[in-house]
């Protein structure tokens, strides 16, 4: 084995030989200050070397072999200008990160960079980035990352910061107001009556000259400046969407007027513009009122050929506060690799500890702490070998070996229950270790908070009694904020889950109960029940067993983005809540082509106008309209390339021993050989079996077991609601449905039926699960 001390000595001397490499060694505190206030980091050689930090430091027998390689290594960051004199090592390690990453770089990498205020926006790329007076030389590698950019021209050399435009106010922005102002009612004053009042575009250099014109005529219908501001501000937009089309600031009104223009603008523009966060919601509405009053204004111009448009409605409900809006694509990528990065960083926790035998005893036979053997391997040794492995705290802490260590532990640079964690010990059962489990089980089940915040620790049903399928017992509160009482399995809402759903969810209740193994004997009886509970870290309660459900700590959201530096698409810090899940997985549904009926069965919807409202409210029109795109296309191909496939000759058979044929209703005692009122039909064709299945109801053939009743109860539903939502019964079907209506009542009204009311009522439950094709069909 190679001696520590000739590892070290190699490794210098390679640094020395080769000393660019002096900006890839870590920066940290020294121990004994000097005009350097900083050194190598001692833990980041340990770690590669695997050499003691105490050896390093100095702290052992050996020092005089080990201090003098140090301090040439350390000379070799002081040539290479990695270490400065007088700058705190938190200071050197930020700028140390800068220059690494900015040479990395190539020209096009930072043409593409994110600026803000005509700089750089450093904190999206450096970790922990901060100015000010202790951090004096950060702030000043920034500006000149700026000049650079400046150079390349991806900043702008005569920008002017917010603080000192006053100065420039009188002398630009209030002519250039001035100038706007007189112009606005120049273009109002003008008479707009027919195409031949429209200025010539060529004849000026302003933007979209006719639409201008056409939003002054429209001002005079408004009598205040905010009525009229609004106008401009339209202007300004509708601009902007047509630059975004491609369509040339010149063009003639005739050639930027369309039916659909508004809908286009709302859609295009104003939706984008909504997730990107560039405007406000409360604005929108005036927007678009705004466009909206343009476009009948056209209307009344003489020639233009502009007759009608398409109207929309700017819905913006939700937006507000994100309660409805799903996670981009992008967005559920980073938050699923952090989830899962926290619940593997957890369950390591759950392994036994392993004693790695570092560090000596730093307590003399007083039980003094030695001076300079207060580090973190002289504290791991404590832990290990006078604690038994037993986590100690400071309100815990009794005996002298306990208190030794917490005094170790608050020299160091790191916190306690951090040091914990980096051990692989599990501190506390605290709200940020529950948490990605609690996240995990939102993202995989579209569950909304406060059912999980409920959850039970037997609310996991592995295989129902009625199907084998598995399930989630949930409350769901009422409008008056009472539960509902857990009654039964049945009287219970149930989230239905897949098979990989069900291997997730299992996963997850049996790690926390795992987890909270050792605090939920303690826990008060309100809460001993409850899936996720933790303890409290606050002042005033830490250590006090809770729950999700009675804290709603918020908190956990805003700490969990923090630890994971979470990111929305624009660069700004994400607004991630657990009820954006719902929206999220309904969207991850959509996407994946699942049909409403199923939609509606996942969310544990009884009613699937529910169901159809709940997507509404989420916007997923723009995804509609895509797949509405690729089945025209698909379509389309198909006229244009028609299958030439040969279709295979239709056989038939005499049910001479009577074979029981399953349709998607019942039974059917011989589907070759229909009663007389079914061949007499025009789409009846002599020799085939029969496929007019909304006729079993009638049929003489008809057969019906339990099995058929889940679908039977289906249709009735479906029926009912087709009632509802249009005015099908004033057409020819309407005769149809209300025979079937009859014909159903006959078979599952519990005083006619020849059913049990057991059979009837399991019939009943399941039909949630049957998809029909009434409803589709008619929403198509």
């Amino acid at each position: 084995m190679i001696p520590k001390y000739e590892i070290l000595k190699s490794f210098v001397d390679d640094l020395k030989a080769n000393p660019s490499k002096a900006w890839q060694l870590q920066i940290g505190n020294k121990v004994k200050k000097d005009q350097y206030l900083a050194t190598a980091s001692y833990k980041s050689l340990s770690d590669s070397l695997n050499i003691a930090t105490t050896t390093l430091q100095g702290n052992t027998s050996r020092r005089e072999l080990y201090l003098p390689l140090m301090s040439e290594l350390n000379q070799v960051l002081i040539d290479q200008g990695v270490l400065i004199k007088g700058e705190v090592a938190s200071a050197l390690e930020i700028r140390r990160n800068a220059i690494n990453w900015w040479k990395s770089l190539s020209i096009e990498d930072k043409s593409k960079l994110e600026t803000f205020g005509n700089s750089i926006r450093f904190k999206k790329y450096i970790s922990n980035w901060r100015g000010g007076d202790n951090y004096k030389i950060v702030y000043e590698l920034g500006e000149k990352f700026n000049k650079e950019l400046m150079s390349l021209g991806f900043l702008k050399r005569d920008y002017v910061p917010v603080k000192d435009r006053s100065e420039l106010l009188d002398k630009s922005f209030i002519e250039n107001q001035k100038k706007s102002k007189k112009r606005w009612e120049y273009l109002r004053n003008l008479q707009l009556e027919s195409i031949d009042d429209l200025l010539e575009p060529k004849s000026s250099d302003e933007e979209y000259l006719q639409l201008k014109q056409l939003v002054a005529a429209t001002q005079n219908k408004v009598a205040s400046n905010s009525g009229r501001s609004n106008f401009r501000d339209a202007f300004v937009h509708l601009s902007s969407f047509l630059r975004s089309q491609s369509i040339e600031e010149s063009a003639p009104l005739v050639d930027i007027l369309n039916e659909y223009l508004l809908v286009r603008f709302y859609n295009d523009y104003v939706q984008n513009k909504l997730d990107c966060e560039d405007i406000s919601p409360a604005s929108v509405q005036t927007i678009v009122s705004s466009i909206r009053g343009i476009l009948k204004r056209a209307k009344s111009i003489k020639g233009l050929g502009f007759s009608s448009f398409y109207d929309t409605e700017a819905i913006v409900r939700g937006r507000v506060t994100d309660t409805y809006k799903p996670y981009s694509k992008k967005e559920r990528e980073i938050i699923h690799k952090a989830i899962s990065s926290e619940i593997r960083d957890v369950k390591r926790l759950l392994l036994p500890y392993k004693k790695s035998g570092l560090g000596q005893n730093p307590l003399n036979q007083n039980n003094q702490l030695i001076p300079g053997l207060s580090t973190e391997d002289n504290a791991k040794y404590i832990f290990e070998n006078k604690l038994n492995c037993i986590p100690t705290f400071h309100h815990t802490a009794k005996t002298i070996e306990e208190n030794a260590f917490l005094s170790i532990v608050g020299k160091l640079d790191i916190g306690l229950h951090e040091l914990y964690k980096n051990w692989g010990v599990l501190p506390i059962v605290s709200a940020d270790i529950v948490a990605p489990f609690v996240f995990r089980l939102a993202q995989i089940t579209g569950m909304n908070a406060d059912p999980i915040a409920d959850l039970n620790v037997d609310d996991l049903v592995i295989e129902h009694p009625a199907t084998g399928r598995p399930c989630l017992r949930y409350w769901k509160e009422r409008s008056t904020g009472g539960k509902e009482l857990h009654l039964d399995l049945f009287e219970s809402k149930l989230q239905w889950l897949t098979k990989k759903q069900s291997t997730e969810v299992k996963d997850i209740f049996e790690t926390i109960l795992m987890l909270t193994q050792s605090i939920r004997s303690n826990a008060p009886e309100e809460v001993k029940n409850t899936l996720f509970i933790f303890q409290s870290l606050g002042p005033k309660t830490y250590g006090k067993i809770t729950s999700f459900a009675i804290t709603k700590s918020y908190t956990t959201y805003s700490n969990f983005v923090k630890r994971n530096e979470l990111r929305n698409e624009v660069g700004k810090p994400l607004k991630f809540t657990l009820t954006r899940f719902r929206p999220s997985f309904v969207s991850e549904l959509v996407e994946a082509g699942v049909s409403i009926r199923e939609i509606q069965l996942m969310l544990g919807h009884i009613n699937i106008e529910t169901t159809i409202s709940y997507l509404d409210r989420l916007d997923f029109n723009r995804i509609a309209r895509q797949k509405l795109k690729d089945i025209l296309n698909k379509i389309h191909s198909k006229i244009i390339h028609p299958d030439k496939k040969n279709k295979a000759k239709n056989t038939y058979l005499n049910n001479k021993d009577r074979v029981i044929f399953t349709t998607p209703l019942s039974g059917c005692a011989n589907v070759f050989d229909p009663p007389e009122f079914i061949k007499k039909s025009n789409i009846y064709k002599k020799g085939q079996p029969c496929s007019q299945y909304n006729k079993c109801l009638s049929c003489d053939n008809l057969m019906l077991i339990a099995e058929h009743l889940p679908m039977l109860f289906a249709m009735r539903r479906d029926y009912l609601i087709l009632m509802q939502r249009n005015r099908i019964m004033e057409t020819p079907y309407g005769f149809v449905i209300e025979e079937n209506l009859m014909l159903l009542d006959e078979i599952l009204n519990p005083k006619k039926s020849d059913f049990s009311k057991k059979e009837l009522l399991d019939g009943e439950r399941q039909s949630n699960f049957e998809e029909t094709a009434l409803i589709d069909g008619a929403t198509a």
